[in-house]
């Protein structure tokens, strides 16, 4: 291992990828200096609905698949240290989840299946009266599930805080609301990262802005396809919780709380920049949520919300180093797994950034892979059907 004594990293974008690459490094001894637009973990990561599908490292075979098993293996001590190091409770839980199909997802719900059995996932297919005893109030008209018993989930506001938390605690400096944020290059390098009339130093810098990474890359004359894509979430409670466990149909959910909260989620919409609930997207959420299970007719709507996701074209991050930036290195377009994704990303960043050899093979997450370079030499992008569709 590298010594960590000298280095100084700065990281443009706090939210739930930054600070979790923030926390990995102020770990192994980096000063690190972390910068929003914002209140930090305010944006996607904050939005989400903090679902965590099951993974399992030895039979993940593709790209998604190596990332998502990483996190899975990751997610419960990173949590349990937590809430152990913050006294804030993130709210991990193993909830399990049923994944049902309808005549529209039937060819949809067949792919996830035979990917979870490649994979060796368990699972359990479902009966019409098992269905109804995970989840008593379903509708009876779908009749086809299976039930993941590894599924977990984790409350995202509570995670940002207790991630916040942490890093300020290994003296991570968060600089929050930045908007007078100049970085300049040379020729392969950023030269100089100023705040006004603050300059700050610097070996190495990574970007971590989620849907907003574009942009700041822009100008540095650097391309990459991340783009915003909306996701409306809405939240119900009842007197009593119906069920326990999520559930899925397609790439819309139910996510139970323990306390009694269900989410629904969620919408995916073209709307560059524009962060609103609309009609139409919270009615058709409303919609999904009383047709799995009619009960939730009657329940209170709480509060609705938007996000913007940072998707890309083949929805899979871009983790390693900025082409044509000997310095620099990102982490977005995660779309819909940010947070899902994130202490396995957090972990390969750093790793990255002090000269390791990260745990998973990263072919198929480069950032180059949509440049022309990249399919000359022999490496075509690769486009696969996410798994982790929150």
């Amino acid at each position: 291992m590298k010594s960590t004594a000298s280095h100084e990293i700065v990281i443009v974008g706090a939210g739930v990828v930054g600070l979790t690459t923030a926390l990995k490094l102020a770990e192994r001894g980096v000063v690190v200096t972390l910068l929003d637009r914002q209140q930090a973990g305010h944006e996607a990561s904050w939005a989400g609905a903090g679902l965590l599908p099951p993974g399992d490292l030895t039979r993940a075979a593709t790209p998604e698949a190596r990332l998502r098993s990483y996190s899975h293996e990751l997610w419960p001590a990173f949590a349990s240290m937590l809430a152990d190091r913050t006294g804030i409770d993130p709210g991990y839980h193993n909830c399990g989840a049923i994944e049902v199909a309808s005549s529209e997802t039937e060819h949809e719900f067949k792919e996830h299946v035979a990917r979870w059995q490649a994979e060796n996932i368990r699972l359990e297919h479902l009966t019409a009266a098992e269905i109804q005893r995970h989840v008593a109030e379903m509708d009876d008209r779908f009749t086809e599930a299976v039930y993941l018993p590894d599924f977990c989930q984790v409350r995202n506001p509570r995670y940002l805080q207790a991630l916040r938390a942490a890093c300020q605690q290994r003296g991570v400096e968060i600089l929050e609301h930045v908007h007078a944020l100049d970085i300049s290059r040379k020729e392969d390098r950023i030269s100089q990262v100023s705040l006004g009339d603050r300059t700050l130093p610097f070996d190495q810098i990574c970007f971590t802005a989620g849907a907003w990474s574009a942009a700041v890359l822009e100008p540095l004359g650097c391309s990459i396809p991340v783009k915003p894509v909306r996701g409306q979430i809405v939240q119900l409670q009842l007197p009593t919780q119906p069920f326990r466990c999520v559930i899925e149909l397609g790439r819309r959910y139910l996510v139970p709380r323990r306390d009694g909260l269900i989410l629904i989620g969620s919408t995916e919409e073209d709307a560059g920049f524009a962060k609103h609930t609309t009609t139409q997207g919270v009615a058709g959420l409303l919609a999904l949520a009383t047709t799995l299970v009619p009960a939730l007719a009657h329940a209170e709507v709480v509060r609705t919300w938007a996000g913007l996701r940072p998707g890309s074209p083949d929805e899979l991050p871009l983790i390693g180093r900025v082409p044509g930036l000997s310095n620099a290195f990102i982490g977005a377009g995660h779309f819909r797994s940010g947070l899902q994704m994130s202490p396995a990303t957090g972990t390969i960043l750093a790793d990255l950034m002090l000269g390791q050899a990260p745990a998973i093979s990263l072919e198929g997450l480069q950032p180059n892979r949509f440049s022309q370079t990249t399919i000359d030499n022999g490496c075509p992008p690769v486009a696969e059907s996410s798994a982790a569709r929150r």
